[in-house]
């Protein structure tokens, strides 16, 4: 399942097209605080690996980290891209208003069902999927300003880029060789 998103400043409120389904949800503010908070938790709470004894927002953590980074044999990696579109010119902001969202999570699955004024629309996505849903939505949430920071756990807020490479970017230049003074 393909899911683009976006913001539109003169709505305030961010957008999910579905392009398989060539539907877009539109999401209030209240909407999207109630994806990352509540929603969220559940999500969390459902991360396999209880037995280990690990917390649920440490499981998801690194749930999360293996979602972005890690490619299973015969599996394509993970893609989030950028782009430039915008919400179908058919897509009225009233008419797929989401007013409500119901979730089901396991151990495999993530179900979101999405109810507005023209009619539900559910997604299903393996706990891999949801992770990137997350991380798209988290980046647009972003892109908004609309700081929903308190809402969102840190292992949602952090860069993509993996630690490694991030440490090598992050690691400081050695000092510029001093010139020898001229004549010499």
């Amino acid at each position: 399942m393909t899911t683009t998103f976006g913001y539109h400043p003169s709505q305030d409120r961010v957008w999910m097209r579905v392009h398989e389904q060539d539907i877009t949800i539109w999401l209030t503010r209240r909407m999207v605080r109630n994806i990352v908070g509540p929603m969220l938790r559940v999500f969390e709470a459902s991360t396999p690996g209880q037995q280990g004894g690990a917390a649920p927002r440490a499981r998801a953590s690194i749930e999360h980290h293996l979602s972005l980074h890690e490619v299973a044999p015969g599996q394509k990696p993970a893609q989030i891209r950028a782009g430039h579109e915008q919400p179908s010119e058919e897509s009225d902001p009233q008419e797929r208003l989401c007013t409500q969202i119901t979730t089901q999570a396991t151990a495999q699955t993530v179900t979101l069902n999405f109810e507005t004024s023209a009619g539900p629309l559910s997604l299903r996505l393996s706990r891999q999927g949801m992770h990137l849903w997350y991380r798209g939505l988290a980046m647009v949430i972003k892109q908004a300003q609309w700081d929903l920071s308190e809402a969102m756990p840190e292992w949602l807020q952090a860069g993509m880029t993996p630690p490694a490479v991030q440490a090598l970017i992050d690691k400081p230049l050695p000092p510029e060789p001093e010139e020898p003074p001229p004549g010499r």
